[in-house]
């Protein structure tokens, strides 16, 4: 192998790893995301209104929007919230393990996104089923970039 090729392979290793985040990135869905961290599909949730999300319905800015998450079912009853921006580059926000001693389901957070999306929060039961319940969010101006 000479100088030149050698150069060539290592600029585009170097070009490679520079590009391929984004592409990973851009791949991910909310399906898979969901998939991958609840280990159920979307189609396996039932939606509940026993979930409530407050955040603006428009939010002037992306970059900074106050989620909150609250459930009328007793936290002894929920083993894990997750908290999803569907049409974010990477969709999963956090996730929360919720036990008795945190005495309700409740959660806050600033969240940033880049367009206007669905915040959508998943809760596992006790008894291994799946809820949900979500809210569109307008933004304005994104905030991911």
């Amino acid at each position: 192998m000479d100088r030149r090729s050698f150069i060539l392979m290592g600029a585009s290793a170097g070009l490679f790893a520079l590009i391929s985040p984004r592409y990973a990135f851009a791949s991910s869905k909310l399906e898979e995301e969901v998939r991958k961290r609840v280990g159920v599909s979307l189609s396996q949730i039932q939606q509940s209104d026993q979930i409530s999300i407050n955040a603006p319905t428009i939010a002037e800015s992306g970059a900074n929007i106050p989620v909150t998450v609250e459930s009328t079912i007793p936290a002894e009853r929920v083993e894990h919230l997750w908290v999803f921006a569907d049409k974010n580059p990477v969709p999963w926000i956090t996730d929360v393990k919720i036990t008795p001693a945190n005495g309700q389901v409740y959660f806050s957070t600033r969240i940033k996104m880049g367009e206007t999306s669905n915040v959508r929060a998943i809760m596992k039961l006790k008894d291994g089923s799946h809820i949900m319940n979500f809210k569109e969010v307008k933004v304005t101006a994104g905030g991911c970039g």
